[in-house]
């Protein structure tokens, strides 16, 4: 019982409003002492020294809401960095608003172990934030689970540091583990061969560390359920080779990636490890590639492609990319023969995909399912242009479609590839294309992919008529009939996009848009709008009031190109 309101009305009238005046100014008071004590108990530790051993004793002293700071200076790290990130905590180098950081702190890897060089599980709520860091190559060996490894759940934004991969002991120069979403941005990447940035981060049910999960949820396209990497320079270098391989991500297990307005110098994008690659493993979810721009000094053999479509369905659009690469777009189905990988059999693999390479197909494509296609088992699980399924469970050779509980095609929606106003050609003379199918004809234009049409709308008729491919222009200019699974993106919808100043790709400062695709005949339906740019992160709220700063030893206390067109098959 609340004896407040009881002695409230045993007094006289004239005292009632008073007495629950003061009452409510104290209850506020209280309020007031709490929020404040909470917050004052954020601190900033500062980290003895740059060593290892006096960073890893800050991070054990952060509580919730404090900031760990390494100073300036520059150290060889031997010994690795573990820590269990407590919420909305910051590590922070002497790094500057430049981006990259300008080197103020810099971190040599010279640890001889197969462990991550810094190793962090971030918190499942809150964001982690990482900034003014630099991490090198030195004489540390490899580290498959990634030089600087961040597992989730959670959120977290790395921004202005500079990762420096030129050995190749660091390929795996960041990893992203588990279902960790956010955002890298204002950062240098500076990457040598096949190093890249690698993705592991769709979302995982209960004994689930491939992705099965992440397969049975929406695509949700232009939600923050993706990492984005944004506003960064990114540099590919072969030294003493003879073909640029360099490629920003590489990404597998349902991971999900956003790639946008960032600079791009002999250097592909994304490269997809699709299901079949490697055991129980399912291959790259969702990606969206926009607004960046790419550039090359073509000293050695051109970069193959900007983009590989070998899993899950993708959105590239917006690009500036000429004279770079020798194809522009790579379609490809990992399980059509063992060029690449070769497949167990189904109960003990995934098995090819249908019977035109060695006469047995799988259940796992709906061709070979459903007695649609049984040569070549379109649909295959996870290629090209598919989406949201079926849940599988279990492993090889127990795994099954939990639905069914047996052997089954997913049930996966078709979720077609989009491409439009890209600027640029291939390289000349390297015998590419502009798109180079590698699937044996399971990845099919205006069905699986759609290309874009001539250049921007000039009328509702042209030179996008609603047929095929993707078209782009004002809304008004969108054609009134409609093929289903044609896509039209209007450039003047939306407003996604807050930037004045992103130097990058086709889309301009401030402009916006939103696609729309023909569901039915005649019938155009709002399918994507972009994730709001810059990326909320980037913009975080200040730091609350802090208490005193700790320290461990203290035991008491491209400028715009006029010129636009597409690229047509």
């Amino acid at each position: 019982m609340d004896l407040l309101p009881l002695r409230i009305s045993q007094r006289p009238a004239a005292n009632t409003v008073g007495v629950a005046r003061n009452a409510l100014v104290r209850d506020l008071f209280v309020v007031f002492l709490l929020t404040a004590c909470a917050a004052a108990k954020a601190a900033t530790i500062s980290a003895d020294s740059f060593q290892a051993t006096d960073v890893q004793t800050a991070l054990n002293r952060a509580q919730a809401g404090d900031t760990v700071v390494i100073p300036n200076g520059s150290a060889n790290w031997t010994q690795g960095v573990s820590w269990n990130v407590p919420a909305n905590v910051t590590l922070k180098g002497a790094g500057t608003s430049d981006t990259g950081g300008g080197d103020q702190t810099v971190i040599t890897d010279n640890y001889a172990s197969g462990n991550a060089l810094l190793n962090v599980t971030i918190n499942s709520t809150g964001v982690f934030r990482m900034t003014g860091i630099t991490f090198r190559s030195g004489t540390g060996s490899v580290k498959d689970n990634g030089t600087v490894k961040v597992s989730g759940p959670g959120k977290m934004r790395i921004d202005h540091c500079h990762f420096v991969a030129s050995s190749a002991a660091n390929y795996k120069i960041v990893a992203f583990w588990d279902a960790v979403f956010g955002v890298m941005d204002h950062c240098i990447l500076d990457l040598t061969g096949t190093n890249a940035l690698y993705f592991y981060n769709g979302r995982h049910g209960a004994g689930d560390a491939v992705g099965n999960y992440e397969w049975t949820l929406p695509t949700a396209f232009g939600s923050a359920d993706f990492f984005f990497i944004e506003d960064n320079i990114i540099n590919g270098d072969v030294p003493g080779g003879t073909v640029y391989s360099t490629r920003i991500l590489d990404s597998t297990s349902a991971s999900r990636v956003v790639v946008r307005f960032n600079t791009l110098y002999q250097t592909c994008v994304a490269e997809d490890h699709a299901t079949g690659h490697a055991g129980n493993d399912r291959g790259t979810r969702a990606k969206e590639v926009y607004g960046n721009l790419a550039t090359s000094s073509l000293a050695l053999d051109p970069n193959f492609m900007p983009v590989d479509g070998s899993s899950g369905t993708t959105l590239v659009w917006g690009n500036s990319w000429d004279n770079v690469y020798k194809s522009l777009y790579r379609f490809n189905v990992t399980r059509k023969n063992n060029a690449t990988y070769p497949q167990s059999p189904t109960p003990n693999g995934w098995g090819y995909a249908g019977t035109e390479f060695n006469g047995t197909g799988s259940k796992w494509d709906g061709g070979t399912a459903l007695g649609t296609d049984t040569t070549k088992g379109y649909p295959c699980l996870d290629q090209p242009g598919r989406g949201q399924g079926d849940l599988l469970t279990g492993v090889h050779p127990n795994k099954v479609n939990n639905t069914t509980r047996t052997i089954y095609w997913p049930h996966q929606a078709l979720e077609p590839m989009y491409f439009w106003n890209n600027y640029g050609n291939i390289v000349p003379g390297w015998g590419g294309f502009i798109i180079s199918d590698q699937s044996g004809g399971r990845v099919v234009q205006n069905r699986d992919y759609y290309l874009p049409v001539g250049g921007v709308q000039t009328s509702p008729t042209s030179p996008f008529g609603g047929t095929s491919g993707t078209g782009w222009g004002t809304l008004a200019n969108r054609p009134t009939t409609c093929t289903p699974g044609v896509a039209y993106f209007g450039t003047d919808q939306g407003s996604w996009n807050t930037s004045t100043s992103n130097p990058y790709g086709v889309q301009q400062n401030g402009a916006d848009g939103a696609l729309y695709k023909c569901t039915a005949p005649n019938t155009w339906t709002l399918y994507y709008t972009p994730y709001t740019y810059p990326h909320p992160l980037q913009t975080s709220s200040p730091l609350p009031m802090r208490r005193p700063n700790v320290y461990p030893n203290q035991r008491k206390l491209p400028k715009w190109r006029s010129s636009r067109h597409a690229i047509t098959k």
